[in-house]
């Protein structure tokens, strides 16, 4: 969980492990294909940022819907020849 705590101090731990738990499924669903991501630390950056966005303005408590909501707005990247 210490991916998150430190980007967002005030989250109480049930939504720091909610962000945790969409991260790492995220993180595993881009991992089995080809990437463009030049890193592992670019692509948890981008994955980070894009979770925190994603929670805090649409108010998705649901890890799974994170992690599809998130994969969405990767497709572009990823799908780039």
């Amino acid at each position: 969980m210490a991916l998150f705590e430190s980007h967002l101090p005030e989250l109480d731990p049930l939504d720091l492990e909610i962000l945790e738990r969409a991260f790492d499924a995220a993180r595993a669903a881009v991992k089995e294909g080809p990437t463009e991501f030049d890193s592992d630390e670019g692509l948890e950056a981008i994955l980070r940022r894009e979770l925190i966005e994603i929670a805090y303005f649409s108010g998705v408590t649901d890890p799974e819907t994170l992690r599809d909501l998130v994969l969405a707005t990767l497709s572009p990247v990823s799908a780039e020849p």
